[in-house]
């Protein structure tokens, strides 16, 4: 056996526990459509639907976000993606590893032990607690040394710490709400966590209003009003996500609360497998993040525009993470069951999916670019000849992102897939070397003063890149035998062969 198969959790010990007899294989329990095979369009728009709406409220959000800002001032529209890139950044690895959780609960599922899986959400909310409670305490002083070697704007640079000790005082609860999500994810339970993502979408886009102007009553606070909403929404949250995970029925089924306590043993293998899931991740954040930094040098107009563009790209990109999610999903349950051939299948059918919406998207952003930014355009907070010049920067930048849409979608499905089949160590590395190169152009273009269409050239190419790679990945078929799991398990619990 090589490295790749090991397992994440400890094989099956006494079979199944007695409170816990109703489980059955995650392979029983992954929503499906009546009459459709697991591997057609019904059953993947099925499963990846309730993913699908979280992702694009989320989008949503980010798009009210600039769009309320934009409304405010430009200085501040300008500030809101490299201070949220920046939170993200500073999340990044830690929500790797609280989200691979859901590797975990899969796991123990599919191994008939679903108390051990409410265990491993537990050490999950104990990780995200502890490195929340770091992250608050020791980036949210130095804030304003980060922000200062952006070389932004001094007024951008103010709106940029203002957000960010904002959100990153609120970590803790954007980490244990991770932690706990991963319970319902990771048993397919996709439904409840729509439903709080979609609650809590709705309450940051109220209170981004009312707390950036001064609505209904509340206070005005501008750019510290949307971070405020964002911190109020995470923790609204956790509070219902925590109610559910502790309902009478998950208490009796899982023992979500017996299995509160801490274990050592764990607590370490979910920081050693999770880690490199956050590694892989940091790794995309801080590519992007320093792209806007260098944005961000070549002007504040410039920096406007790319944030308006990058929150308008959001009506392509962030559906198809929902659908990325759902791809990784059976994916992996079509590999723990030995069914290569359906993960194939699958694969391709979410890849005809992805493109078909990337196309739609691409159009979109080719015959409305105009349209599209008038929408963060309000004439009595910005002038209409200076908001015309950012208009037109945004229009070009618009069709570069229609260019990389068409290579973008392959890029979100095939890593989904990469992800779910277990090839991580591998698609680290790839990462690694991509924004290794990424970011020695971007230096390069920094140190000849190049303009931001260049640079958004360079992003380009890295995404269309990115892609490739991820294409001839899956067509070598290398992954073909990586397993997360054992091939031995119960064989009560194994899923039947093809």
């Amino acid at each position: 056996m090589d490295r790749e198969t090991k397992r994440f959790i400890e094989p099956p010990q006494g079979g199944l526990p007695p409170a816990c007899r109703e489980a059955q294989p995650l392979s029983a329990r992954l929503p499906s459509v009546s009459g459709a095979a697991p591997d057609s369009y019904r059953a993947i728009l099925y499963l990846a639907g309730p993913l699908i709406l979280s992702s694009t409220g989320y989008m949503l959000m980010q798009f009210c976000d600039a769009l309320f800002l934009s409304w405010h001032s430009e200085a501040a529209v300008a500030a809101a993606v490299p201070s949220s890139m920046a939170c993200f950044l500073a999340l990044s690895l830690s929500m790797g590893v609280v989200n691979f959780a859901s590797t975990f609960v899969a796991q123990y599922m599919g191994a008939g032990r679903p108390e051990r899986a409410a265990s491993a959400v537990w050490q999950g909310m104990y990780f995200g607690l502890l490195s929340g409670l770091a992250i608050a305490a020791v980036l949210t002083p130095a804030s304003e040394a980060l922000f200062a070697w952006t070389g932004h704007a001094p007024e951008i640079q103010a709106l940029e710490v203002e957000y960010f000790r904002i959100v990153c005082a609120g970590a803790p609860l954007a980490l244990v709400g991770g932690a706990l999500s991963a319970f319902f994810t990771g048993r397919g339970d996709t439904r409840v966590f729509m439903a709080v993502q979609l609650l809590a979408v709705g309450l940051n886009a109220v209170l981004d209003y009312g707390l950036i102007f001064g609505a209904w009553g509340l206070p005005a606070w501008g750019m510290s009003g949307a971070a405020a909403a964002t911190v109020a929404s995470q923790l609204v949250a956790l509070a219902v996500l925590g109610a559910i995970f502790f309902a009478p029925g998950h208490r009796r089924r899982f023992g979500t609360w017996a299995a509160r306590g801490f274990d050592r043993e764990l607590f370490a293998r979910l920081v050693r497998y999770g880690v490199p899931n956050g590694v892989r991740f940091t790794l995309d954040i801080l590519a992007w993040s320093l792209f806007l930094v260098f944005i961000g040098r070549v002007g504040a107009r410039e920096l406007a525009a790319t944030s308006i563009a990058w929150r308008i790209n959001g009506i392509a990109f962030f559906p198809l993470l929902g659908l990325s999610s759902a791809i990784s999903i059976l994916v992996g349950h079509a590999q723990g069951a030995g069914k290569t051939a359906q993960a194939v299948v699958c694969t391709r059918r979410g890849l005809a999916l992805a493109e078909g919406w990337m196309l739609a998207s691409a159009a979109l952003f080719v015959l409305c670019p105009e349209w599209l930014f008038e929408l963060f355009h309000d004439p009595a907070t910005v002038p209409a000849e200076n908001f015309a010049l950012t208009r037109e920067l945004g229009v070009a930048i618009l069709r570069l992102v229609a260019l990389y849409c068409l290579l973008d979608g392959v890029n979100l499905v095939l890593m989904g897939a990469l992800q779910g089949a277990g090839d991580t160590r591998w698609t680290m590395g790839a990462c690694l070397a991509i924004n290794a190169l990424f970011l020695a152009v971007l230096l390069a273009l920094d140190a000849m003063r190049a303009g931001a269409i260049a640079i958004w050239v360079a992003a380009t190419a890295c995404v269309m890149l990115q892609a490739l790679v991820w294409l001839a990945r899956f067509a070598s078929g290398h992954w073909k035998d990586k397993r997360v799991i054992e091939p031995q398990l119960d064989p009560e619990l194994q899923p039947a062969a093809e």
